[in-house]
Order: C-alpha cells, then structure tokens, then sequence
C-alpha cells in the first residue's frame, strides 16, 4: 500500500505518474513512424538531417567541419542534386512502408547512409540520431496520466494496483459523463497586519474546472504517431503557444497524443480503462508539479480490499469524518469462494 495514500485522501490529490512510473515500459511511449506520405514530407526530415550535419562553433570550426558544411551547402542549394537525393530517400522509404506496418529510425538510417554514399559529404548520423531520440523523449515522455477503471470486482485489478489486496479503491460519481472535476486553489492574497493577528479569518477562492477522460481502446499493437505529421512541432519545440498549448494549431499536436496514449494493447483489456492524460510538451515535470485535486463532492465510496489493515480503515474514516466532514460509504472486501469475493458495508466500530 503507498505510503502517500492518507496524504493524497487528506488533500484530495490525484498523482500523474510520469512515462517512467507506470508499470508497464510500453505504455505511454507511442513510437514515431517515418512512413512517408507526400513527397514534400521529405524535406521535413532532411531538414534535421542537415541541421544536425552543420558545425556551427564560436569558438572555430576545425578545417574538416568547414570543409564538409561547404559540400553540403553547395548540395542543397544545387536544385538538381538535393532534388534527386529527396527523391531517393522518398522512393525508398515508400517502398520499404509497402513492406513494414511501421518503419523505425534504424530503417531511416540505413536508407540516408545508402542514398548519401556518392555525395560528396558526410552526414552526422550520430548526431542526427541523438537528435531524434531527444525529440521523442521530450514530446512522447514528458506527459502523465491517472487511470481509472469502470469496474471494482475485476480480481486482477486489486492484485496489481491496491498491494496485493490490502489497498483501497476510491469510486468516483462524475456528474458530467465522461468529465472529471478538479479544484484549483487560489493563492491567498498577503496580509501582514491580519497575519500578526493572534486569531484572524480567511478567505482562499477555489475555482472548479472538468476536462475529459479518454477511454482506453485496445489493439494488437502499441500505437504510434508519424514523425512527418509532427515535423511542425519538432521543429518549433521552444514555441510559447506549443508549450502552453495556447494557439489552436498546436492543439491537433495534444489531441494525437492524447489518443496514442489512450490505446493500449490487447493484453490490458480486461482493466476497462479510463484516463486522464495531461499533454506537455516542455521540459520534464517534478512530481509535486503532475498533482491535481479533486472537489470531495465527487469522491462517494471507499472500497477495502481482503486484506487491508484495521487501523488504515480507521485512519481514512477519520479522515472524512473528522477533517473534512463528507459523508462517505465503506465497503469491505469479502470471500465468497476460492475464486470470487464480494462487497459489504463496513461500519465504524468505536473502541
């Protein structure tokens, strides 16, 4: 049982576990495909490929890096040359994509070092590489989601995520079908005379918000999104509208993303997933930055498990009852047969 669990009731916290937290290494990890569609994609592609080539060094550039930039801007700005090479790389990765559901980076690779071995420079494909890598763990591991099931009695459930049975499951009532509500506190407004008070009133706003929950679809393979689909954001990765998702054309981006991340395989299915998935796309969050909260009008049950302690039970009634008065129904675990158990209400016994 997490340790966090009487802080995270206490508060009302929801955690957004990272890519790196989830217990499966697959999840939340949507490859990125270079299957091309137009030929004019190309030119996104090649436009790494050449950026991660170009030595560009204050402090000097070695005679060999100037000579190999110099080959290779007088390629691109030959129309006939980069055309051709475009154009090569293009017809083979279409045909390799006739080939293979899903073309990787190592595919990519062995394509630019065939197409590029007659051109009169040499490309940094260590670099290239680099690059690609760090632009797929920016944008596809730096989000977070919570998860939520739409049953209690799957055995299979308390087993892997309440400790073996001796957790808790929360059941939420959401008002809004397919909404979750959260709450936003204000930050409390200073006021050093009230503050030296020996007893002073407060008052903190609290805003509502809901946003949607994506239910999970599942299929045989994990899902993956297309390298050239996302070019435009790759490309601009320190843009303020992307990071902050302000503008609309870097929604279609998160809404990608979101359904990559709402699909998992066929294996899972029997969890009957929901989630909430929060979409970043700057620089890796700290943990105590991916917490939400929750309004206690929508928590209306706590489920223990077969073997959750006594003195847990007593805690988060206590919880309820006496910090934060909401009325809650209990519900106890019990064993039916070898194979089956059921739920009854658990009611506090005072000592």
């Amino acid at each position: 049982m997490s340790p966090f669990l009487f802080k995270e009731l206490y508060y009302q916290e929801l955690y957004f576990a990272s890519y790196a937290e989830l217990n499966d290494p697959l999840d939340l990890s949507a490859r990125i495909d270079f299957s091309p569609r137009e030929f004019k994609h190309i030119g996104g592609l090649l436009w790494f490929l050449y950026y991660a080539t170009l030595k560009l060094d204050r402090a000097g550039i070695p005679p060999d890096a100037h000579d190999n930039n110099q080959k290779m801007l007088r390629v691109m700005h030959d129309t006939v040359l980069a055309d051709a090479f475009q154009n090569t790389i293009f017809e083979q990765l279409t045909a390799l994509s006739k080939d293979k559901k899903f073309i990787a980076v190592g595919d990519v690779l062995v394509i630019i070092k065939a197409a590029s071995a007659d051109l009169p420079f040499q490309f940094d494909i260590l670099k290239f590489t680099q690059e690609i890598k760090r632009l797929a763990k920016k944008f596809l591991q730096n989000s977070s989601v919570t998860c939520f099931s739409e049953t209690n009695t799957n055995p299979l459930l308390w087993s892997h995520y309440s400790s073996s049975h001796s957790g808790v499951c929360l059941e939420f009532t959401l008002e809004r079908e397919g909404m979750f509500p959260y709450r936003m506190p204000m930050n409390r407004q200073p006021d050093k005379e009230k503050y030296l008070q020996r007893l002073s009133h407060w008052q903190v706003e609290e805003h509502i918000f809901w946003e949607p929950l994506s239910k999970v679809t599942y299929q045989d393979e994990q899902p993956f999104i297309n390298f050239f689909d996302f070019v435009p954001a790759f490309a601009n990765e320190h843009d303020a509208d992307l990071l902050g998702l302000s503008k609309t054309w870097a929604h279609g981006f998160a809404w990608e993303l979101k359904f990559a991340f709402a699909t998992k395989t066929r294996h899972w299915a029997y969890e009957n997933e929901w989630r909430a998935i929060s979409i970043h796309f700057g620089e890796q969050e700290y943990p105590e930055e991916r917490i939400k909260h929750f309004p206690i009008e929508c928590l209306s049950a706590i489920y223990f498990g077969l073997k959750t302690p006594a003195d847990v039970k007593k805690r988060i009634y206590n919880i309820f009852k006496k910090h934060l008065h909401h009325e809650m129904e209990y519900y106890e675990c019990v064993e039916v047969s070898g194979d089956d158990f059921d739920f009854k209400e658990w009611e506090y016994e005072c000592e």
